[in-house]
């Protein structure tokens, strides 16, 4: 038999109230969706429409790009 492991789930509240626990994979795109109000990270619960959230594929950078590749 064998150790089958789970992904982590990240406790969130869609905008009509209702709870869930959802895979980090999925946070990103309710996100970027609009359909969650609330997720919470280890230091607390989140407000998507309050609280600094990262976007999917968001740079705050502006500058130019000096990493070599």
């Amino acid at each position: 038999m064998g150790f089958i492991r789970q992904s982590p789930r990240i406790n969130v509240v869609y905008r009509n109230g209702v709870k869930d626990r959802v895979s980090p994979a999925l946070l990103g795109t309710l996100i970027n969706g609009k359909q969650i109000e609330q997720f919470e990270r280890s230091s607390g619960w989140v407000n998507v429409a309050t609280d600094a959230v990262r976007q999917v594929g968001e740079s705050s950078f502006a500058g130019t790009e000096r990493r070599r590749c």
